[in-house]
């Protein structure tokens, strides 16, 4: 019995997400939507010629809509009644604009991230990689960039107002900003469109808050008594645990890998190109910490990282995970975010300096924030390392002596 394709719908079609591989949606009679891995999307007929397979292309989404596609995939058929090659057709058709020949703003967009990535970090390539297939691609990726307007800009960038994700509107504008300007630079635009946006009277005004913490010791020891009984997914429960002791960003923790952590020499060595500053980082290991990392490595030693998704071994948990497991525990985002454990740990360790006697530098150091005195940064990662040693081990008996008061 022949498999039924049920027809793609307008809203199916523009709510498809890109993924790791181009993948395919039928729409039936031989054609399909092409989604490509950069977001762009194009239409597909495959029939039989001759006794051969072939193809041809029906031009891009959403320049080409669903309708017009379908009514080109009855013309072809009709001519292939008449025994002509919808192929040669189309080649006898000047007006036919051919996929090679079109500059898409995701082709663009592509290049200029693979010609950046040696100097941007692996973090902020995701990063931005997340802001061009998620909130750009889906509306301009498959346009000639030549043909992007300022206000196909503003109107997907109030898309993302409605949302109410304000700072992906300013990241937004800044990546789009430096893929413009390569653009003009190579040729592929004549003008950076980005340039004619005043986006200071054009958007919301985004109103930076500091990230929620808990520095209250009993509230404090209530949550760290909660991260060691979360009963979810075993690898979100050891990545909120590592996140209080070692207080690092959510990336560092979402991309650490085996290679990069010595149990013996009790140090994790983290590359410059995943670090915020761009500068190598050293994170002194803990007994605590030892100990989470020889429990975890039977569970996740199979992949590089340490914290693998929960679907695939060669990815690492989500920018999310972290962020609903405190959810799970029933802690909202005005209670706190993944990202807290670090103001907590700032603020805490700065308080009790009487008590540990390391000083300022040092806990900056270990939180691994930029240093705005030039002579300063220039120092090496190893810096007050001894001191920052005593340090994580003071801080993880500091959070256990917290779950038992």
């Amino acid at each position: 019995m022949p498999k039924i394709i049920k027809p793609l719908t307008d809203t199916q079609i523009k709510n498809t997400k890109p993924k790791d591989k181009d993948y395919k949606l039928s729409d039936g009679g031989g054609m399909f939507l092409l989604v490509k891995t950069n977001g762009s999307k194009w239409w597909r007929l495959n029939y039989s010629y001759n006794e051969k397979q072939q193809t041809i292309s029906l031009g891009v989404y959403p320049d080409v809509t669903l309708l017009e596609a379908r009514e080109q995939r009855e013309f072809y058929k009709k001519q292939l009644k008449s025994g002509l090659n919808p192929s040669e057709i189309k080649k006898q058709d000047n007006s036919s604009l051919k996929e090679e020949d079109i500059i898409t703003f995701a082709k663009v967009s592509d290049d200029w991230i693979e010609l950046n990535q040696e100097r941007l970090s692996k973090t902020y390539v995701e990063s931005v990689t997340g802001y061009i297939n998620n909130h750009i691609n889906p509306y301009i990726g498959s346009k000639n960039i030549e043909e992007i307007t300022s206000s196909d800009i503003i109107s997907l960038c109030k898309i993302m107002e409605q949302k109410g994700i304000l700072e992906s509107v300013r990241r937004s504008l800044n990546v789009l900003n430096s893929i413009f300007k390569y653009a003009v630079a190579i040729g592929a635009a004549k003008h950076n469109v980005i340039a004619d946006i005043d986006r200071k009277n054009t958007f919301k005004r985004v109103i930076h808050k500091h990230y929620p913490i808990i520095t209250d010791s009993k509230e404090l020891g209530k949550l760290l008594r909660a991260i060691d009984s979360y009963h979810g997914n075993i690898v979100t429960r050891y990545a909120l645990k590592l996140a209080s002791y070692v207080f690092l960003r959510p990336a560092n923790i979402r991309f650490a890998e085996w290679s990069e952590i010595n149990l013996e020499s009790a140090t994790w060595r983290i590359p410059a190109e995943k670090m915020k500053t761009n500068k190598p980082h050293i994170v002194p290991l803990a007994k605590q910490v030892i100990q989470l990392f020889q429990e975890l490595k039977p569970i996740t030693s199979d992949s590089k990282y340490v914290f693998p998704g929960p679907t695939t071994k060669t990815k690492p948990i989500s920018e999310n995970t972290m962020l609903q497991g405190l959810r799970r525990l029933d802690y909202t985002k005005d209670d706190i975010v993944a990202h807290s454990f670090r103001g907590i740990a700032s603020t805490l360790l700065h308080e009790n300096m009487p008590l540990h006697g390391i000083h300022s530098d040092a806990i900056e150091r270990q939180l691994a924030h930029s240093e705005k005195n030039s002579v300063k940064s220039a120092y090496n990662h190893a810096e007050y390392l001894n001191e920052r040693i005593y340090l994580m081990q003071w801080w993880a008996d500091y959070l256990d002596d917290l779950k038992i008061r």
